[in-house]
């Protein structure tokens, strides 16, 4: 049993070097004093990363924190989250040296999931979903399906920028042919649960 379960956290481990391996920073930008914004597979754009310096004896630490959401009542929720310490290590190495990796077309494609699929019950409220889609099994990124006028739509993380007001995006989509498979697959998912609830 000792010996099944150490080999299923090496699988677990390996396999995470490998997927962290086919996730690359392909461009790295710095948008503020210790804010940052990276590039993924130049299809996913993550910005408001913060680094963070602690300074412990003779010794400065460095780390990173991703965008959050923090609700009425104080609550914060991660909006991204990196789910490999390789992938966490390649992108903090990236913005402290500002370099950036090439890579051929055939290297970008990102496969993803979706992770969180959690209806939200209010019937008044546009929001009808809390999701999160999961790249390469390695980057979780939080969004919620909404309903308008004009049908389901996805809104992914942003902020409210207190000096003009307006609404900051915190994850972008560097090509809109992918953004429209991510989305394509969310609202498939939502239509068919709605209709099943319907039966």
């Amino acid at each position: 049993m000792k010996n099944i379960i150490i080999t299923f956290f090496y699988i677990l481990f390996f396999s995470s070097i490998v997927l962290s391996k086919q996730v690359y920073i392909t461009s790295v930008e710095k948008t503020g004093q210790n804010e940052y914004s990276i590039t993924l597979n130049d299809l996913v754009i993550i910005k408001d990363i913060k680094l963070k310096k602690t300074k412990i004896g003779q010794r400065e630490f460095s780390s990173l924190e991703f965008p959050t959401y923090v609700s009425k009542s104080g609550k914060t929720y991660p909006q991204v989250v990196i789910l490999s310490r390789e992938l966490n290590e390649k992108i903090l190495n990236s913005i402290n040296s500002m370099k950036s990796e090439d890579i051929s077309q055939k290297d970008k494609e990102l496969n993803f999931k979706i992770g969180k699929y959690s209806p939200y019950r209010r019937s008044k409220s546009s929001l009808k979903v809390f999701a999160s889609i999961i790249f390469a099994d390695v980057v979780e990124i939080e969004c919620k399906i909404m309903e308008g006028k004009k049908g389901p739509w996805i809104a992914w993380p942003s902020r409210k920028d207190t000096n003009s007001n307006k609404w900051i995006k915190q994850v972008s989509f560097k090509s809109k042919e992918y953004k429209k498979k991510v989305e394509s697959e969310l609202l498939n998912r939502y239509k068919t649960s709605k209709v099943e609830s319907n039966e």
